[in-house]
């Protein structure tokens, strides 16, 4: 699975490719010359079926699914605005400008449907791809994002 590994802060550490069958101890993390270790809790972190439970960063037990917009749907948007602007200017024929409305928002729907699932955790952000997500995961929910902010724990796997 990839990790894009964040510290209790959530700040940005850095992206490592780590194996759910090797679940190795320590992840070394930042720029070459000052890289540094974090340790991993890997103790209840996978349930039977190999899913992740927890994060493995942080010892947070609450994690929810979301999608990864693909980075060309910002590029999609900013199509989809210049054909509505050649439209409203007067520039286009209105069925070629609806024609190409439509292709581009069935190239939006692709390109979401392709997104892949990611892994988040509710405490200090780090994200988890690349794995199959069981089903008890759920998308974000505020209710429990304030409980776990309220909860202010510290963040045992960061150093």
């Amino acid at each position: 699975m990839q990790v894009t590994a964040r510290a209790a802060d959530r700040s940005r550490l850095g992206d490592a490719e780590v194996s759910l069958d090797e679940r190795p101890a320590r992840l070394r993390l930042g720029e070459p010359g000052r890289e540094r270790e974090h340790f991993l809790d890997w103790e209840q972190a996978v349930d039977d079926g190999g899913h992740l439970r927890k994060c493995v960063l942080c010892g947070c037990d609450t994690l929810y699914r979301s999608r990864s917009a693909p980075r060309l749907t910002i590029i999609v948007l900013v199509l989809a605005i210049s054909i509505v602007a050649v439209g409203l200017a007067g520039y286009g024929t209105p069925s070629i400008l609806v024609a190409t409305l439509l292709t581009v928002a069935a190239i939006d729907v692709v390109l979401w449907l392709r997104s892949e699932w990611r892994l988040t955790c509710y405490r200090c952000r780090s994200t988890f791809r690349g794995m199959p997500i069981a089903r008890y995961h759920r998308g974000w929910d505020a209710r429990t994002q304030r409980r776990i902010d309220s909860a202010g724990q510290p963040s045992p796997g960061s150093s």
